[in-house]
Parts: structure tokens; sequence; C-alpha cells
């Protein structure tokens, strides 16, 4: 794509609404994605087919990101679509090729997988804007302002300030925030955007603008951090918001209720790991302690399976069996059963799980070679292997036959000036 005149259409910054984080897996929700592009500039690009279409605002630039591949896409022209350039650029992406990923779209679908977006979406929002980013609480339990701090470092890694420091050394200029106010606030860089942490509390913001006050802004959204109220104060109710009106927090259990853990059975990723031999209570309960735990699910399948198969393996040695039962509508129960013949048949089920597994990356693996066999073929006869790199364009789709009679190339139409074969090997 060719580099846009910046000067003609120029796009007004949005309110910002929340702009908090806990961790960078909250990108796999659109809604969050979405957020990001509070700062977007490009009129002529619209910020919610992005992030429809995987991406998240880098701050630099026009330059975007999926969070599935880590394709970076920029430099964007009148008339292009995000879905297409998506495709065109990053082929292979499973976001693109329709996988089951951890993605959370904001339209929903009426049915049960609609549900479990919303949920997901609506908890995300809870734990964003209801309980602390490093707290050891219980599950059942709501941290209000007046919970103990347990005086736990969220990253102890980051306790200096050369130590943060150090971590701005890709830092975007162009957000127009000073580092060292971001270091003395207690911030490091994530190294993504302009996403950054606070090594004390855990708690990260984004879409920063030039003007904004690091230490003001981390008092505004983590009034308990102990690290912050040192430095401001413990009184910020007084401070005016501007734009950054963060939403009403909502008061509900950090545990899920059973019916919404069973809900999680109808996620795509919950559907794949199912249809790949896996007992539906493992899953449900991995997937249920994933959210509980973090807030969102996991990017791709490959993630969920490794996390359930830690989930059996860490029952097994507490010599919690379980029998493979399916979960009835609106019930969590397990009845245990026989330990010697429960822990055969979970023991059978793991074996059977992880030869799916593999014959699922065999196959995998087996098309992406024949893709790469068939970019190895000659594009004229369609028979012989390429052998002739042609000049000066460099392109090497020929093989000798096809090539000797050709003027130009059949790929970008260059005038072909020379032509020799390389050596390989």
């Amino acid at each position: 794509m060719a580099v846009p005149h910046w000067s003609s259409q120029k796009r007004l910054p949005e309110l910002r609404r929340e702009r908090r984080f806990h961790s960078m897996m909250a990108l796999l929700m659109e809604s969050v994605r979405r957020q990001t592009f509070a700062n977007w500039t490009v009129a002529f690009i619209d910020p919610e087919q992005l992030a429809r279409a995987g991406f998240f605002y880098l701050q630099t630039q026009d330059h975007v990101q999926c969070v599935f591949c880590q394709g970076i896409v920029g430099y964007w022209d009148p008339g292009d679509h995000p879905d297409l350039e998506h495709r065109k650029h990053f082929p292979n992406c499973p976001f693109v090729t329709g996988v089951a990923t951890g993605n959370v779209p904001i339209s929903y679908p009426a049915d049960d997988t609609g549900r479990v977006y919303r949920l997901l979406d609506e908890y995300l929002a809870f734990r964003v804007t209801s309980t602390r980013p490093n707290a050891k609480t219980s599950a059942n339990k709501y941290q209000d302002d007046a919970q103990a701090e347990n005086g736990q470092l969220a990253h102890p890694q980051f306790n200096t300030e050369a130590a943060r420091k150090q971590t701005f050394s890709r830092w975007p200029v162009k957000v127009g925030i000073n580092i060292d106010l971001l270091v003395s606030a207690g911030f490091f860089y994530t190294g993504i955007s302009d996403w950054v942490q606070c090594f004390h509390c855990g708690g990260g913001l984004f879409c920063w603008r030039q003007g904004d006050d690091p230490a003001t802004d981390h008092a505004r959204y983590y009034p308990c951090c102990p690290f912050i109220r040192i430095q401001k104060g413990e009184d910020t109710s007084s401070r005016p918001w501007d734009d950054n009106i963060p939403p009403s927090a909502v008061i509900r259990p950090i545990a899920l209720s059973d019916e919404e853990a069973d809900l999680l059975l109808a996620h795509p990723i919950a559907k794949r790991l199912v249809t790949m031999g896996l007992a539906a209570v493992l899953v449900r309960n991995a997937l249920r302690k994933q959210v509980e735990r973090h807030g969102t699910l996991f990017r791709t399948v490959a993630d969920a399976l490794e996390r359930v198969f830690d989930y059996e393996e860490t029952q097994r040695r507490q010599g919690l069996k379980f029998d493979s039962v399916t979960v009835n509508e609106g019930s969590s129960s397990l009845e245990p059963k026989n330990p010697t013949k429960a822990g055969k048949e979970s023991a059978a089920t793991l074996a059977a799980a992880k030869c799916r597994a593999l014959q699922q990356e065999v196959l995998e693996l087996r098309r992406r070679v024949k893709q790469e066999e068939g970019r190895l073929v000659c594009r004229e006869c369609k028979k012989n292997r390429v052998a002739v790199l042609l000049q000066p364009c460099s392109h090497l789709h020929l093989c000798a036959p096809c090539a000797r009679p050709r003027d130009t190339c059949p790929t970008c139409s260059t005038v072909i000036r020379g032509t020799f074969r390389p050596i390989i090997g």
C-alpha cells in the first residue's frame, strides 16, 4: 500500500471511555480492541472494521496489529478494507482462516454461543472496573476498597526506576508522554502499543494523550494501589476526569455460577476440544478456572488444549478421579466413581485426546507442506520446479524452459534484463 496523505483526511479523537487492563489477553475482546482506536486519525478507515478484523492500534502512524497472528498492517489507502488486507498479507492467520480462536465479538448471535460471548465481555468489564489487578482473594468475594492489602508486588522485577525505564526503549514517540513521568508513576512498558502497567498493583493503562499526567491517571483508575497512594495521597475523587469517563462499576461474584460455567461449553474453542475427544466436564472445569483466574479464555485451541491437560493432571495428582460424564443443563455436580476404574478411564480419555490432537497437528503440517511445495512449481507449465531467478525484479517463479523465451516477468510484468540460476545447498 502507498503512503497516505496524512494532511488530507484527519479523524477527530474520540472520547476515551475505559482505558484500564489487567492482562494483555484482554485484546481478545473486540470491545477492548475498539477502545485502542480512540486516538485513530485516519478518516477513511473505519476503526470498528479494524477491531472486528482482529486488529488493535499500535499508536505509531496508522499501523495496526492482529492479536492472533501478530501481523502488522499500515499505510492504508482510501478504499482498503481491513478484512481483505488482513487476508492478503497474512493468509495463514488463524482468525482469517476461520478456525476456533478466543475472539469475543461485539455483535452476538442469538444462540448459546452469543450468550457466552456476552458473558465473557461483561465479566471482563466487571473484573477491570471492580477488582484489584493482583489481589489474592476468595473466588466468592467482591474485592472492595476496604479489603486489606496483601503487600505482594505484581511485578517485583520492575520495582526500581532504572528497571522500569529500560522497558521503554521502543516506546512510541507519537504518544507524547514523557517516559520519566511514566516511570516515576510506577509504570513499565509492556512492549505493545502504548500499554503500561504498574509494578506494584499490576494495573494497566493505555490510549495515552499528550498532556496526560501518568501519576494522576494512575491514582484515578487504581486508587487502592499502595505505591500511588504514597505519591499522590488517598483522595482522588476531587480531581476532574475530563474525557476519561470510566463506566459504572458492576458488582457481582467473581466466581462463575454453575449455569455460567456450563455455558462456556458453547464457546467455539470448547466445542473444538470436545470434538477432539476431551471430556466435556474436563473442558468446562478448565475453562471455568481460566476465566475466574484471568478474566478471559485462550487465544488458540492449542493453548486451551494444553491447559485442559494440565488441569486433568492436577486433578489426577490430587486424587480427584471423575468419570467422563456429560454436564447436565443447570447442574455442575460430579459424582466420584471407583478410584481405580475412574483412573483408568481418565488416563484412556487423556491418551485418546492427545492422540487426536497429534493427528490434527500432523494433518495441518501436511497441508502447509503441500502449500509450500506448490509455491516451488513453475507458474507457466505447472509441472517443473522453479529454477530461474529473473532480474531485476528477483522473482523465482519459472523453470528454465519457460523462462527462456519470456521478455517480461509473469508476476509483476517487469522487463527481464537478465536471469541466473540460484545454487541452494
